[in-house]
């Protein structure tokens, strides 16, 4: 069975040979990524201007930019805000070059900031937060602008790749620590109604759902799945409670996950690390699917190490019933 089937059916529970495994510092991934292009020659992490009018730079962080200029802190600019253009011909100048080396893998459109996190880049975090409950008319409008540049970006890439583009992902981090970063209330005003066009739009197209999001997302996960919502990536499942979430979501949603990025990852014994990861596959995954086990892109600025890495693929691969690729 190809890796690009294990993966599908791991997301719809049509009882899969086996998790689906995403791990390419040891040369095994089901997914192949091909990530959306900004047009401005910004590089996030480095510093730059990208196409929304946000200017980064670089923090101490090697794999985190932060936004130091936001071109909507003022409603204000907002009138005359032109969005950058979703089918400009350089965001897919490499698109077919890039899906050429796709294989029999599962492919994975990546537009990278969803709804949220482009609203706060835009508006400022602080700004936004006050938004939902000041400016509650400007709000609609902006994110309807950023729902429609997904929407029709996603409409490109999927007439581009012929039909072979399987899924469209999005990144909104909507948790702390502890709790949502907005009421569930604010959540199902502002975003919920979005997410279930843009959910809709890409199951019209013959793709699945997929968003990363992080923190304790507990209290609108119930919201996304409504949505439609069928992969959820979290790299946070110390926040989220092992226990908790695979009592509430397992079998609901299919689960993209990895050992606990901020605390078993870099700071726990390579026991520690097998044991969460064992402990993982058996309270997130089912036995119709529903687990994708998945490593961390830039281990180097979590803290953790190869050795640490490898640890957490070997339980996940020995769970599959795959081999260690030599």
């Amino acid at each position: 069975m190809t890796s690009r089937e294990i993966v599908r059916r791991n997301i719809t529970f049509d009882n899969p040979p086996r998790i689906a495994i995403k791990f390419d510092v040891f040369g095994f991934n089901d997914c192949y990524d091909i990530w959306l292009k900004e047009v401005t020659g910004y590089y996030q992490l480095g510093g730059g201007t990208d196409e929304w009018g946000c200017v980064w730079s670089q923090t101490e962080m090697q794999n985190t930019g932060q936004v130091t200029h936001h071109p909507l802190a003022s409603w204000d600019e907002f009138p005359d805000y032109k969005f950058p253009d979703p089918e400009a011909d350089g965001k897919y100048s490499s698109f077919m070059s890039d899906l050429a080396g796709a294989g029999d893998k599962f492919v994975m459109y990546c537009a990278g900031l969803g709804l949220f996190e482009r609203f706060h880049t835009l508006r400022g975090f602080e700004n936004a937060l006050m938004d939902l409950y000041m400016e509650p008319e400007k709000t609609h409008q902006l994110l309807d602008g950023i729902l429609d540049f997904h929407m029709r970006a996603i409409t490109k890439m999927h007439k581009l790749g012929g039909g072979r583009i399987d899924a469209a992902a999005i990144s909104d981090d909507w948790g702390t620590e502890v709790a949502t970063i907005i009421s569930p209330d604010k959540f199902r005003e502002f975003f919920k109604p979005r997410y279930i066009k843009l959910f809709k739009h890409i199951h019209d197209l013959g793709m699945h759902t997929w968003m990363h999001s992080c923190g304790k997302i507990n209290d609108v996960l119930d919201d996304l799945i409504d949505a439609g919502l069928e992969v959820v990536n979290t790299q946070q499942p110390k926040s989220v409670g092992i226990d908790e979430f695979g009592q509430r979501f397992a079998g609901r949603i299919c689960i993209e996950t990895i050992v606990d990025t901020q605390l078993t990852y870099p700071h726990g014994t390579l026991d520690e690390i097998r044991a969460e990861a064992r402990e993982l596959v058996e309270k997130w995954n089912t036995p119709r699917g529903g687990f994708i086990a998945s490593d961390y892109g830039d281990a180097q600025a979590i803290g953790t190490t190869i050795e640490r890495r490898k640890a957490a693929f070997e339980v996940f691969a020995e769970l599959a019933g795959i081999e260690m690729p030599v």
